[in-house]
């Protein structure tokens, strides 16, 4: 496990997208499964998904402090819980999982720096819970 730990730290600063792959398979394929694809009715899938591949800050929100309730996702509706990972990831970490998942399979979004995830994780910080949908599309839609 330490291995492991380490392999990941040297690739977040040599590649970050091979380093946002490794962190995927520990940390996100369990519910997302290996594919992205997820588990229908349980977990929605990231591979072609627009809350992904749309605005960058809506994944980074999404993964620093969770998501919870109803969201529509390809055209089917989930309505579940992910936890937080504010507390377990670096903003480098969490940069590298969204741009791994933004540019994974179809999906064809651009990277997310470290700088826009320490940015929202301090925007964020006084957050007491998960978003729901409904606030990261107000969100996205702007002021």
């Amino acid at each position: 496990m330490e291995q492991k730990a380490r392999e990941e730290d040297d690739a977040v600063r040599t590649d970050p997208v091979r380093a946002g792959q490794m962190l995927y398979e520990r940390r996100c394929q369990t519910c997302h499964q290996a594919s992205g694809q997820g588990v229908p009715g349980v977990f929605p899938p990231l591979i072609g998904s627009e809350w992904e591949t749309g605005p960058p800050e809506t994944p980074v929100r999404i993964v620093l402090n969770g998501l919870q309730g109803p969201i529509e996702v390809a055209g089917s509706t989930y309505n579940g819980f992910m936890p937080a990972w504010r507390d377990q990831l670096s903003d480098s970490e969490i940069a590298a999982v969204v741009t791994f998942i933004r540019q994974w399979n179809t999906n064809d979004a651009g990277p997310v720096p470290p700088e826009l995830v320490a940015q929202l994780r301090a925007a964020t910080a006084a957050r007491p819970g998960p978003w729901t949908a409904e606030e990261l599309r107000v969100l996205e839609s702007g002021p």
